[in-house]
């Protein structure tokens, strides 16, 4: 009897916890399942699988911290299905998850990571003219109070300065993104480096290489085959090789040269020509030796239009950074929708002997100045880097990739005073919004802004992850000096 009672206690035993196990295994929340991936060099596409009606979306960047959000897919019920991810890079590993949020109120979440495939062979690069350039008013707004921004040294008289108050700034224009083989893509640069420096730099995060240095272009593209994606020079139409983009025209050519008739013009289909100019183009720097009147011409000459002003090197004044930002808005202003870059200076120039050199802190500033400002790409000069430097333009061209299909994207105009330090860009992709603010002091400011749509959204700190709660559409922020954030804010329901 007292076998048989064990016997009874055991199974009885086994059994609830069976039910247990049961109950949990029902209790456990839906999930979506990542079923396959297919990778190309600028996309992949995801299919995945749900067991029920849900909203499906996918979030995708180079690590954990995800940033770009795909559009959402809606199932009526158990099904498999796909999403695009555009916008990517070449050769590059990306961390994704697929969010699944159910009729039932419940969310689930499958991760994954995959490798894109090697740049290829033959490229074709192409550029079309936004039309979403919202800001085609009078250039005089730039100007908002004597300090803002900053005069060049050496420069024109400003307009009539407004009055002190609550000024919002001007709406932003935009600039079309460069394409490659048609999809969107963001360009991180160096100029003629030497292709023992190749290794080195691609590691930091470069992807285009302007110019041939320290050997033919058969070595160029041999060295970047299948790595990255380079350009000739202009005067040599006929040299081309894997990954070329097309050709770059003289360094500051408004100086170096002068107007666009003596410049050369080579064009074939799926090539594009990059140029540089001084920043003597804007309305608050002084005129070159060649006069303003040439820059209609310049602008006309190139597809890819970048500038150097470089505060620090040059103009040798830290207090002149504000410059990064309001001059590539004019230059977005005047080029006329066509993808504009600028260069950032990381490294001495030898121009500003009793200045100190940039810091990574003024590359990071700078480099986030210009995108904020309307960058569609960017360049790091000299080409050759202290650790810490090299260190900075890796981690912040790390940020670039894993947002560039954002940072591409829809301006939006959002309201902020430029009485203030810290500057502010806005873009929209697929629903989420990106705030880039970039504090132009060496003090610590506040960052007052307004986004429209914003809705009471929290914003996400995209480097550290750090929560921001809105007050509706305001959103009020404290930056260290020469801080800067970039705010990540899901689309409405995620």
């Amino acid at each position: 009897m007292l076998r048989r009672t064990a016997a009874l206690l055991t199974l009885a035993l086994g059994a609830s916890i069976a039910l247990a196990s049961g109950g949990v295994q029902a209790a456990r929340p839906p999930a979506p399942t990542i079923v396959s991936v297919n990778t190309a060099p600028f996309s992949a596409i995801v299919r995945w699988r749900v067991d029920d009606a849900a909203r499906v979306v996918v979030e995708v960047g180079a690590d954990d911290r995800y940033g770009i959000w795909s559009p959402s897919s809606t199932t009526r019920g158990s099904s498999t299905e796909k999403t695009t991810l555009a916008g990517l890079e070449p050769a590059t590993t990306y961390r994704y998850r697929v969010l699944a949020r159910f009729r039932n109120g419940q969310r689930g979440e499958d991760r994954g990571t995959f490798r894109t495939d090697p740049w290829p062979h033959a490229l074709a690069a192409t550029v079309a003219p936004s039309l979403e350039n919202t800001d085609s008013g009078s250039l005089a707004p730039f100007i908002l109070n004597p300090a803002l921004p900053p005069k060049v040294a050496g420069g024109t008289s400003s307009p009539t300065p407004t009055p002190p108050g609550s000024v919002p700034a001007p709406p932003a224009g935009s600039s079309a993104p460069l394409r490659v083989n048609g999809v969107a893509f963001f360009p991180r640069m160096v100029w003629r480096q030497c292709p023992s420096y190749y290794p080195t730099s691609i590691g930091a995060g470069i992807n285009v290489f302007l110019g041939v240095s320290c050997g033919g272009s058969d070595v160029q593209f041999s060295n970047l085959a299948g790595r990255a994606a380079s350009t000739t020079d202009a005067y040599k139409p006929g040299e081309s090789g894997p990954s070329h983009l097309g050709w770059h025209l003289p360094d500051e050519a408004d100086v170096s040269v002068g107007g666009a008739d003596k410049l050369p013009s080579p064009k074939a289909e799926g090539r594009v020509t990059f140029l540089t100019l001084t920043d003597k183009f804007s309305v608050n720097a002084a005129a070159g030796p060649h006069g303003k009147d040439i820059y209609p011409g310049l602008f006309a000459s190139a597809d890819v239009i970048g500038f150097d002003t470089y505060p620090v090197e040059v103009r040798c004044s830290l207090a002149q950074i504000d410059n990064v930002y309001w001059m590539q808005r004019e230059l977005v202003q005047l080029t006329k929708g066509k993808p504009t870059f600028q260069w950032i200076e990381a490294g001495p120039m030898e121009h500003c002997r009793s200045n100190q050199d940039p810091t990574p802190a003024v590359v990071r500033a700078e480099t986030w100045l210009a995108i904020a400002g309307g960058a569609r790409g960017i360049g790091y000069f000299p080409d050759y880097w202290a650790e810490d430097i090299r260190n900075e333009v890796r981690i912040v061209n790390r940020e670039i990739l894993s947002l560039a299909p954002a940072l591409l994207g829809q301006v939006v105009s959002a309201t902020w005073s430029p009485q203030q330090p810290v500057r502010v860009g806005v873009r929209k992709h697929n629903g989420a919004l990106y705030v880039i603010a970039v504090n132009t002091s060496t003090s610590p400011a506040t960052a007052s802004f307004t986004v429209p749509g914003l809705a009471a959204r929290k914003l996400h700190v995209f480097a550290d992850g750090r929560t921001v709660s809105p007050l509706g559409n305001l959103v009020v922020d404290k930056l260290p000096g020469l801080g800067t954030a970039v705010y990540v804010v899901p689309p409405a329901g995620w």
